[in-house]
């Protein structure tokens, strides 16, 4: 990755013309404060963003900040102030993934999902763990899980009824139906 993108001065830029590289879902109400907040307070923050030329089209790329962007969208504004940086669609795209998982508030599930993102991105256990401040060895254990496809243990991990080095055991356990069978046991606490 290219070294930490120096931002430009704050800008008034076009809403229309900026797309999302990574949508999440919101909780409704918890959007409609920030919806109701920058309506009577207005922005404390503006968004960030990488500008993209294509022949004399301009539009951007967003970095951080899609619940004030879909904010001003729903007040019907036209323009939001924004940072803009200098950075590769990839770059902008790992700085939003972390900016997710950075959030105060975050389901475990929801933290798992962004790992396995970044992991797909190409990223190693170290990478990750080093963007988002975990452990190696844990960052590898999720990994593991996404990567066999075990929602049910990566659910189980979430809910906290399986520790998750239990769940990377039962997964790595591939005797047949094993890994079904160890899940079991331990949800239903026979031994």
């Amino acid at each position: 990755m290219d070294k930490t993108p120096q931002p430009h001065a704050i800008e008034m830029i076009p809403v229309d013309t900026i797309r999302v590289l990574n949508p999440r879902a919101r909780n409704r109400r918890q959007h409609r404060e920030i919806v109701d907040n920058i309506a009577t307070v207005g922005l404390k923050r503006p968004i960030t963003v990488s500008r993209r030329q294509s022949g004399d089209k301009v539009h951007y790329d967003l970095v951080c900040g899609e619940g004030r962007l879909e904010a001003f969208r729903m007040l019907g504004e036209e323009s939001i102030p924004a940072v803009i940086i200098d950075a590769h669609e990839q770059d902008c795209l790992v700085m939003s993934l972390v900016e997710n998982i950075a959030r105060r508030t975050h389901r475990p599930i929801d933290l798992m999902a962004e790992i396995g993102n970044l992991a797909k991105r190409g990223y190693n256990d170290a990478e990750i763990a080093e963007k988002i401040g975990c452990s190696r060895g844990w960052v590898y254990h999720i990994v593991t899980l996404l990567e066999r496809g075990e929602d049910r243990l990566v659910s189980a991990v979430d809910t906290g009824l399986v520790p998750l080095g239990m769940a990377v055991d039962i997964a790595m356990a591939e005797i047949g139906a094993a890994p079904t069978s160890l899940l079991e046991a331990y949800e239903t606490g026979d031994n």
